[in-house]
Order: structure tokens, then sequence, then C-alpha cells
């Protein structure tokens, strides 16, 4: 394989899973640090193996779909990644060059070395930002700033944090985004300004391939088996817009002139709507929903 599932981290370091208990035999594995991309393999095939034991790996494209599916596992497809190919520019839009235009008139954009320090202060943008107000999803990316991780800030003229991305790479030629963090005071084009910006770094650096990373919910039912898990998944997600606007998000990194790619989320043996259930609770997808819904 070539790729990782999104948020497992292609690293220098000592291989590392991270995982959370999801029931008396379910285990979630929502990161994992990978040193030699070819391991993932070893990795999956020994966990297959295990008796009476269930796993769920999320944000895994086809390839690793089915690799999965040929070692007891299963898949449903539960939404699309957006995917930049950095040998083409999607800012010769007009629109999106004047956004960049503009915003750089309020600050500029820097790397962050990794730091006790940087990494409480992407904390404190965090703590101001646009859904700050909200339950925090969880165990859907990477929300430190970690040594395996990069941090790009964008900085206003008073040194204010208004805006901030964290990418990690997911093999040796594609990046991923984790988060993408927006105070509530930020100039308009901001982010685009910060993905510009890094769109830039990156190909400079002979990356082919830049995530944004999942939006669930946008596979069209019509194209699902009638009732399937994923149809009714697909079905519920789109009833539950009002708590998680997949929408806006997939017309903001559509922007970008992305190509977009199903992911799927796999389970051995089997998918049950109570492991749907157990991940709606373990990522506080449930609770936004009910603080939404109660508001």
């Amino acid at each position: 394989m070539n790729t990782l599932p999104l948020s497992w981290i292609y690293s220098t370091k000592t291989t590392v899973t991270n995982h959370i208990k999801m029931g008396f035999s379910t285990f979630w594995i929502y990161s994992c640090s990978i040193s030699n991309i070819s391991t993932i393999t070893n990795i999956l095939s020994n966990l297959s193996k295990k008796p009476n034991t269930n796993f769920i790996i999320r944000g895994c494209n086809l390839e690793i779909s089915n690799f999965l599916e040929q070692n007891e596992f299963s898949s449903i497809i539960i939404g699309k990644e957006a995917i930049i190919e950095l040998n083409h520019n999607p800012f010769i839009k007009k629109s999106l060059k004047e956004l960049v235009k503009r915003s750089f008139k309020n600050g500029i954009i820097k790397e962050i070395n990794y730091s006790t320090e940087s990494a409480n202060k992407l904390e404190q943008l965090m703590s101001h930002s646009v859904h700050s107000n909200e339950p925090q999803l969880k165990y859907l990316f990477i929300d430190k700033f970690i040594s395996d991780t990069r941090l790009f800030a964008f900085i206003d003229n008073k040194e204010i944090w208004q805006g901030a991305i964290l990418i990690s790479l997911n093999s040796s030629q594609k990046v991923q985004s984790e988060l993408l963090l927006r105070r509530k005071s930020a100039p308009i084009g901001t982010m685009e300004a910060l993905i510009n910006f890094i769109y830039k770094s990156l190909r400079n650096e002979g990356y082919s391939e830049w995530s944004l990373g999942e939006v669930p919910f946008i596979v069209d039912s019509i194209d699902l088996p009638f009732f399937s898990k994923q149809y009714l998944i697909n079905r519920i997600g789109k009833i539950l817009k009002y708590a998680y606007n997949y929408e806006g998000l997939y017309f903001f990194k559509n922007k970008f002139s992305t190509r977009w790619e199903n992911i799927y989320l796999c389970a051995k043996p089997t998918i049950k709507f109570r492991h749907i259930i157990m991940l709606s609770i373990k990522s506080n997808l449930l609770s936004l929903t009910i603080n939404k819904l109660i508001r």
C-alpha cells in the first residue's frame, strides 16, 4: 500500500498505535505512527488474526479497504476525501487570488517550530475558534501540536494568531490536514491564505498530494444499496446537518479544485450499528448533536 488511513502518520520514529475501547471486545484504532509504510500490512494482518476481537479503522481509501477485506474486515462508504494535486494550481481562480491578496494586508503566515509554547498557543486559538463554544470532536484527527506534525499560523500585526492549519505526513508523497482553525474575528480570506501558503510550500518540497481531509455524508444515496447500513448512515447524517454542517465544509474544500475520493469505515469482522453508535459517542458527535438540538 502507498498510503495510510487518515490521521495515521508516516513517522521517522518507532511505530505507536493509539486506540480506545468501544465495548467488551471492540477497539477503535484511531491513529498510528508508522516509521516504515510497508509495515502497515503487517500491523493490519496481525490485528486480523486476533480471535474474538473486533477492530474499527476509519478514514480508509479504496486501496486500504480492499486490503482489509482480504483480511476478514468489512467496509462501508461514509464520506469523501478532498485531495489537492500539487502539480495543479487551484489559485489561478480570480476569486481565490483576490481573497489571498486581501488577507495579506492583515498579517503574515509562518511555519511554527514545535515547542511547548507553540502548542499552548494553538490551544489558545482553539479556545477562541469559530466552534469553540460547542463540544469538540475527538479521535477523528490529530488535535494537538505534536512532534510528528507541522503547524502554520496566520499572525496579524498585533502578533495574534487569527488562523492555523496543522498537517502531518500520510506517506512519502502525501500530506494530510489535521486541524483547520479560524478565530471567530478572523479577517475574510484567512484560511484561503493559509492554504495558498502551505500549497506553495509543499509543492516546492516535492510532495505530490495534499489531503484537506474527509467530509462525511456527501455520498449520493442513489449510489448506495437501498436500506443498506451505508445508505441508512448517510441518510441519518443528512438529517443531522443542523448539528454538523458537512455541506459548508464540502463547499469550502471544493473551491480548491480538489479531487474527491471515497472514504470507508472498516471493521473486523463486520460493521454493526452499535459500532456506529459507539463511534458517535466516543467522537463527541452525539454530544454535538444534542447540544445543537437543545440550544
